[in-house]
This record gives C-alpha cells, structure tokens and sequence, in this order.
C-alpha cells in the first residue's frame, strides 16, 4: 500500500508540475497576444519585410550642344546565389561547366576552371551570396542573361545583378571646378554647376515594400511601388566644349612655357553673357596643371591697370575730363604723399594725351587725374564706381563668388595715397569674373548682363525651365562715354600696350594689366626679397562689331617676362583666333568684309570629308567652289586663291585611306565601310591615324584616330 501511495504521490506530483507548466505556457502566450502582441508582429514585420529605397537616376550636365559634360553611367555587380532554392540540381551540374567557359570569355579575367571551382566551393559551403565580378557594363548584363543557368532567371539559376550608378565626365578633366562635385566627406562640400543645381539633379528617391523568402532574397510585395523613383533633370550649361578645350590648352601651354603658379580664362558671349568657357589651372607638387580652384569667381585680388577703365570712365561721366586733354607724366616718377608711382617706360613718357594715358597705361598719368579731380571729394568717385555696378558680385550661378572690395571714403583704411592708388587699380579687390562682367557691358554698349553658366534645365528631351538672360543695368553709363573709351580700347591694341595683339583678319579691343602681388605685412616685396607679379588681358572681339568678351589672368609667371601683353594676352590672341575660325557666322562676316575692302583675306581652313558637308560649309562660309573632275561621297580640298577646289578622295579597296583633317562624322563611316574597326581618343579633328595612308591592310583590322583642336 504505501508503495502504491508513493507512486500515486509522485505521478501526482509530475501531473501538477506539467499542469502548472501548460498553464504558465498558456499565460505567456496569452500575455505576448494580448499585452505584448504589437510590440512582436512590429518586429517580426521587421524582419520578414522592408522598404527598399529605389535610387533615382541623377540627371546630366549637358553642354551647349547636349553633348553629355557629366552623366551617371549605370554599372552592375555580378554575384551569384549557388544554393538557391530554385535551382535544380541537374541544371547546376549539366550547366556549370559552360556558364565557367561564358564568364571566362566574357570577363578574360579568369580560367573557366577557376570559375567552375569558385561556383562549386560556395556551393559546398552553402554560401548565398558569391560576388562574380564588380564592374560590369550593361552591355554585358545583357549577354549575361543569355549565358547557360544564367538564362534560368535570380531563382532557378541564382543569378543576381545590383545596380550602381557612376558619375562619369566624358571629356575627363576638362572644366572640372566648373562642372563640379558633391563631396562624400564629413563637411560634404558642394562644387561648380553639380553643386549648384544638386536639388534638381539628384530627383527624388522611389521606395517600394519588399517580402523576405528567407537568407538574402526578397521579393516586392506588389508590383506597384510604394514611391516611384523620380528622375533628376537634366542641367544644360553654355559651356561650349570646343571653346572649352581650346581656352584650357591655351592656358595650360602659356602656364608651363612660364613656370606660372596659376591662372584663369573665361570666355563670354556679349549679348547673352553666356559663359562659354572657363579654364582654371594651378601647379600642383608634380609640377602639372590641374583644375585646382576656380579662380575666376573665387580669387579676389587687385586687379591693375585694367581697373583704370571704370576709373577713366567716372571722370568722363562726371565731365572733368576729355581725351584730347593732356596731362604731364614727368620722367616715369611721381610722388603722393609719401607712396612714388612709376610708369613702366624708362625716362617717362612726359605730357600725353588722355587717350594716350590709357592706351600706354600710364600709372602716373591716371593717378594724377583722379587725385587732382576727386581729392576733396573722394565720395563723389567711389559712388560713380558703385553706380555703374563695381559694388556687387555678378551672382553667377555657382557657389563660391567673392564679394568686390571698393571701399568707401569714410573707410578707416581710407589713407592720401588711397584715390590715387585706386586709380591705377590698386587698395581694391574683384574677381576675373567681376572684371570681365563690366568690361562686357561697354561691349554691349553699357548693358550690364549678368555672366551665366545655364541655359535651362530638361526633363528627359523637353526643356522644362530656360533661364533668361538677366540684365542688371540697362546702361552703366552714357552712351557718349561707352563710344570714347570703346575707341580707347581698340587704340591700346592698335598703337599701345597690346599692338603685340593686332591682327588683320578682326579687330581686339582690350586693356592690359600688370599687378604687382601684394604679400600682406610684407607689402609689395615676397618672402625670398623680390616683386611678383599677376598679367591680365581683359577685352572683347571683333571690336567693331562685338559677339565675345575674355579676360585672362596669369599669376606669378616665374621666366623673366610678366607683362600683361606678353602673357596673358598671348592666350587671349589664340583663344580669340580659334574661336573666330571655328564660329561660322564671323568667319562669314570676315570673309565678307574683307572682300568689301578689297583685302585678300585667307580662306577658313575647310579639311577633307564627305562632298555634301564640303559643299555645306562652304555655301555657309559664302565661298566660292570649283570641282576637279568625277566626285564621289569622300573629297580632299585645296585652296587656290580665294577659291576652294574640291577633289576627289581615291579610296582603294584594301589601303588605309587618309582621314586626318577629318571629323569623326566623316571618317568614322569612311573607315568602317572599308572594313576597319575604329577606337578614337579625343575629339576635334583627328590629327594622328595609327596606319600610314596607303598602307595595305586587311579588314577586321584595327586603326586608332586621335582627335585634337587645332
């Protein structure tokens, strides 16, 4: 009996202990349903589902033309799932040997055995994930998707594919600062036109709800979004990519024949104020040139003699002054108050003219005048500065302008040297871009325009917004004074500082300047005990009919020679020279004039190409044409006398023909229907064919074409 108790005790016992169990189960699950139960379906929500962000495509920055400046370029990671659960294994094994020979021939970065032995070991290892290859085109996704198992689809063949998007700039470094970036870093800087127009470029992020299937994969819940991605739209820029290439060459040969630390080019439309150009080079530790800085709307500085054209103009507006008058500029020395300014001609240029005063860029001569006119009342000069809209940045688009530095007469800093020292552009700051901006109002006859970078922005191929030229002042001046000192500038070119700048073909209206660098507390002296020095060329072309305006700056040319004219006009000459060859409309209106004044004026270079673009040109360029026997598609050209001669292009089946001189426009069909494969590098006109004219070769060959402007 009592051992029958004790056995009843105990499975009493375990059957109160398994009662009381089942019920703190059953309390608990009540509790996690009822108390708990939307803290735990939140978080199994969490893991089973999510919301994946859908980037947005970010928009292009376009040049003039619509040719790409800067454009995400799609790429895509190839990985691989080996344990799907889609896959069957039949199809792995019959399959994976070819899809190995696929990648191999595809990628050229591996063996197909190396290929096959990475797949199989993940696959052993249970492994969900294998990165194949990290850059891939979207040429290439599309191949791959034909590849065996591959073609099988994510599930039954393990094939996965993510998007990255790369910024890419076609033209590499061309107008970097200008065109700009969005730095990742921590203070996440902003830069050029990238940063400027951020909001409109990058669109708007997409989101859509995903379902996890288990390990890495997930599939949308639905089709429909939850957010679909909005695309950026597209910025177009007036940056005109051939006037680009030529203004940063230029500079980049000039900075490197001088050993200059760094220096600027901005080319202007006059009407427009369209930015057409803006190159900025500085020497780095290598001893190249990079886009280091935007100098031109960043660098303020004293800008020289080519301040004294708003400094002459005040004294022509308020009637002090006239160009015929005269003025004595003694020896080349002259002393206010206890500061001596010097004239550049040794023994000093003695009594000049006014208009001789600017055009030999007398220091002495428009101290003078500003001193003797304005010195009991240095308010009434600096507010005619101001009125004529020296005060205020340009506000162009981009970040990073530097406010002008004119300071007014009740300044602390205002001293008895000040005025006259202003005058010849010194005791002041602007920018290259400040100074173009108003060099560019008395080209377009003293309508102050403000300088822009945008012309619009464009929703896939339809402009969405334009951006209009914007006029800041109607006239900065009158009329009367606009005519004096255009005749002024043209004289400098003419018979001053700059007839190093003449040509017969255009006229150049411009001024010169020569900055001596100021290096804080030490003055005008450097640390190594010597004078530095910055040369400017600010002007505009044709002068008698203006459509351009330009301002270079060099700064700190280190090979003796430092010049305004000398320098930095040396690159305004051949930006100017490039730019009126390649403009169709003043190339045709020099060809004109110049057969109105009966001057034999040089033909446009038109190079070799096919017959129809030839004949285009040249009615275009209204010049005259004769043919040399049976023409076919492709012709060469000569010039004889003011006539264009065209000839037929001999093209032998099986040579490499000529095509240098052409564009890729022509050449690149002409080559390729001759058989040949095309790599190029560059663009322009190519310059260099990697096989000789005339060469025999078979087709299926390869040519190389190198594109320069020339």
């Amino acid at each position: 009996m009592e051992t029958k108790k004790s056995i009843l005790f105990r499975i009493g016992t375990i059957y109160a202990i398994a009662l009381i169990g089942v019920l703190l189960i059953l309390g608990k699950v009540l509790y996690l349903q009822l108390i708990e139960g939307d803290k735990w379906r939140a978080a199994a929500e969490q893991v089973s589902q999510q919301k994946r962000v859908i980037p947005a495509n970010r928009g292009d920055i376009l040049a003039d033309d619509l040719r790409p400046l800067a454009s995400s370029v799609p790429s895509f990671i190839l990985a691989m799932d080996p344990n799907s659960t889609g896959m069957a294994d039949s199809s792995y094994h019959t399959e994976l040997p070819q899809l190995s020979r696929e990648l191999s021939s595809l990628f050229k970065d591996k063996s197909a055995s190396q290929y096959q032995q990475r797949i199989s070991r993940a696959r052993k290892k249970g492994s969900r994930y294998l990165v194949l290859h990290s850059k891939v085109t979207y040429k290439e996704v599309q191949a791959l998707k034909q590849f065996p198992l591959f073609n099988l689809g994510k599930y039954k063949g393990g094939l996965i594919l993510e998007q990255t998007n790369k910024r890419e700039r076609p033209y590499n470094l061309l107008a970097r600062r200008t065109i700009g970036y969005i730095s990742q870093s921590e203070e996440g800087s902003t830069v050029g036109i990238e940063g400027a127009f951020d909001s409109y470029l990058r669109g708007r992020d997409g989101l859509r709800h995903e379902h996890r299937l288990g390990g890495q994969n997930w599939i949308p819940v639905s089709m429909e979004n939850e957010i679909d991605p909005q695309d950026g739209l597209d910025v177009v820029s007036c940056i005109n990519i051939n006037y680009q290439d030529v203004a940063e060459q230029a500079l980049y040969d000039l900075l490197r024949i001088h050993n200059a630390d760094h220096g600027c080019a901005v080319l202007m439309e006059v009407k427009t104020g369209e930015i057409r150009a803006m190159a900025n080079l500085g020497q780095a530790g290598d001893g190249d040139y990079y886009e280091l800085k935007n100098y031109a709307i960043w660098e303020r500085t004293e800008p020289g003699s080519t301040f004294k054209l708003p400094a002459l103009m005040a004294a022509l507006e308020d009637g002090y002054i006239d160009l015929n008058d005269t003025i004595n500029t003694f020896r080349g020395e002259f002393i206010f108050a206890d500061q001596k300014v010097t004239d550049s001609h040794i023994g000093g240029y003695g009594m000049l003219t006014i208009a001789e005063v600017f055009e030999k860029s007398s220091n002495i001569g428009m101290a003078r005048l500003i001193d003797r006119y304005y010195q009991n009342d240095p308010g009434r000069f600096i507010d005619r500065l101001y009125s004529m809209g020296l005060k205020n940045p340009t506000g162009v688009e981009i970040a990073g302008e530097q406010k002008p530095l004119i300071k007014s007469a009740d300044s602390p800093n205002w001293s008895k040297v000040t005025l006259p020292f202003m005058a010849h552009g010194y005791e002041l700051l602007m920018t290259p871009l400040q100074i173009l901006a108003f060099y560019n109002a008395v080209a377009n006859d003293g309508k102050y325009v403000r300088p822009k970078l945008i012309r619009g922005l464009r929703n896939h191929s339809q402009m969405v917004k334009e951006y209009k030229t914007d006029v800041i002042r109607n006239s900065i001046c009158s009329s009367e004074t606009i005519e004096k000192v255009k005749s002024l500038m043209e004289g400098v070119v003419e018979r001053g500082t700059a007839k190093n700048l003449k040509t017969d073909k255009y006229k150049i209206a411009g001024k010169t300047g020569t900055a001596v660098i100021a290096h804080g507390d030490q003055g005008y002296i450097s640390g190594i005990g010597k004078k530095e020095y910055r040369a400017s060329f600010v002007g505009y072309f044709p002068a008698d009919r203006p459509k351009y305006s330009c301002i270079v700056v060099i700064t700190r040319p280190n090979m003796g020679v430092y010049y305004g004219n000398k320098v930095a006009g040396a690159v305004f000459r051949e930006i100017a020279d490039k730019v009126v060859a390649t403009d169709i409309e003043l190339s045709r209106e020099t060809n004109l004039l110049a057969r109105e004044a009966h001057i034999e004026s040089p033909l446009p270079n038109i190079g070799p190409g096919s017959y129809s673009s030839i004949k285009t040109i040249a009615k275009q360029l209204d010049i005259s044409t004769t043919e040399s026997g049976r023409i076919g598609d492709f012709a060469t050209t000569n010039h004889i006398g003011n006539k264009l001669v065209i000839k037929d292009m001999l093209i032998k089946e099986g040579f490499v023909p000529d095509v240098r001189g052409m564009g890729l426009k022509d050449a690149l069909p002409l080559l390729e229907n001759s058989g040949y494969k095309v790599i190029t590098s560059g663009y322009g006109k190519i310059n260099k064919q990697s096989v000789e004219p005339g060469s025999e070769l078979p087709k299926g060959s390869v040519i190389y074409l190198n594109l320069n402007i020339s």
